[in-house]
């Protein structure tokens, strides 16, 4: 028997798809890339906003299809989609199988951990659900409150990845930090011999203690990056938003990051066009990120989500000033990433190799997470394998990417 997977959203919803087909996987499954070949299709959805809604099930939609033109018995749906929206899915799609919501309790480690990353890198989760319900957040609905998994069973399943080859532990939950043994957890993770990077995302900013800071400064696994989503730099939207900090709070922790960790690669992400937020606010919010110069930032616009606080508030901002606040950001950015890049030309990186296009290899640096951020292409006269870690000589640099040498 063969299954088709498709996997929507964020890391912390690949490592839900990983479940779901390690347990295929005990069930005797084997898995295809081609649809045409699948006897199970299983979609892993996203619902966390309306466009991740739309997109869910327009590829339900079309996976549809192979059940009248190719092998396939059952189509599954997993996920934030049947958790959001289970009363109304079964009409909706009624050529769905099976309906799964999200997971509503850590299972016991897995034996065999089938990995939807490449070999050399995995996503571990460490928390389910959310306690800080932001006002236009529907994860508190979707997931669930706050549920810190065992620090026992992280660990067990970070020594299984390590023996399988994986390098790099990225430990991902909707808030990282709210995790009371966090510092435990990658402390111990660092001592795993075969593991050489660690890295961090989602920490929310009002949970980023001294002692996280200070055992990110002296551990040397832990890669210094840190991606921290601030939302947004204005006290007013901050207050509106429920995110439980101000400018000034933002301030004080970011330079006592860099002070502390001196090459620390923060990451954030804004929302523009939240309810109330004027050009004063917008401007307030660019101002800031020009100040601060974070090295990697993303934008999103606001999505009015139905049973969220913040759909009820008043100020709406229409799509097109949105569209236009988010563009001015992103054209800032690409400045600030620039002179950033320019920088590193000269210095010499740990780069993880991925893959190769052409004549040049592809790679990360420590200051860019899988996926998200930028990539490293490395010209070298050896043969480089992917998961190998390699020392590059930064020779150009782009926007957001970097050109480097192998000796």
């Amino acid at each position: 028997m063969k299954a088709y997977i498709i996997s929507l959203g964020c890391p912390k919803n690949l490592t839900d798809t990983e479940n779901l087909m390690s347990k295929l996987a005990e069930e005797g499954y084997t898995f295809t890339n081609k649809p045409a070949q699948a006897d199970l299709i299983l979609v892993n959805t996203c619902a966390f906003i309306k466009s991740a809604k739309d997109e869910s099930i327009n590829i339900l939609k079309e996976m549809s299809l192979w059940k009248k033109k190719g092998k396939c018995k059952h189509l599954i749906v997993a996920g934030c989609l049947p958790q959001r929206e289970k009363n109304k899915l079964p009409k909706l799609l009624p050529y769905v199988d099976a309906f799964i919501g999200t997971p509503q309790k850590f299972q016991p480690p897995q034996k065999t951990i089938i990995q939807a990353t490449p070999p050399w890198y995995a996503y571990v989760k460490i928390a389910e659900g959310c306690n800080n319900c932001c006002s236009y957040c529907t994860i508190p609905s979707i997931r669930g409150k706050l549920r810190s998994r065992p620090v026992k069973d992280i660990l067990a399943e970070v020594n299984t990845l390590a023996n399988n080859g994986v390098k790099e532990i990225i430990f991902v939950a909707q808030d990282t930090t709210a995790h009371p043994k966090f510092v435990d957890i990658i402390r111990k993770t660092a001592k795993i011999k075969k593991i050489k990077w660690i890295r961090i995302m989602y920490a929310h900013p009002a949970h980023v203690t001294d002692k996280l800071i200070n055992l990110i400064a002296k551990e040397k696994k832990i890669v210094k990056y840190l991606d921290l989503p601030i939302q947004h730099a204005c006290d007013k939207i901050l207050k509106r938003m429920k995110r439980r900090y101000s400018r000034q709070d933002l301030n004080i922790l970011i330079a006592r990051i860099r002070r502390k960790i001196p090459k620390i690669a923060l990451r954030t992400s804004v929302i523009v066009g939240f309810p109330g937020e004027s050009e004063t606010e917008s401007k307030e919010l660019a101002d800031f990120l020009k100040e601060v110069k974070f090295d990697k930032l993303g934008v999103f616009t606001y999505s009015k989500e139905v049973g969220t606080p913040a759909a009820k508030l008043r100020a709406q901002v229409s799509e097109k000033r949105k569209k236009k606040r988010l563009n001015h950001l992103m054209r800032q950015q690409a400045r600030i990433s620039r002179e950033r890049n320019k920088k590193l030309i000269g210095k010499t990186l740990n780069i993880i190799i991925e893959g190769a296009k052409g004549s040049q290899y592809i790679g990360r640096a420590y200051f860019d997470a899988p996926d998200i951020d930028g990539l490293v292409f490395v010209s070298s006269n050896k043969t480089l394998t992917p998961g190998q870690i390699v020392r590059s000589h930064i020779t150009k640099a782009k926007t957001y990417d970097l050109i480097g040498c192998c000796p």
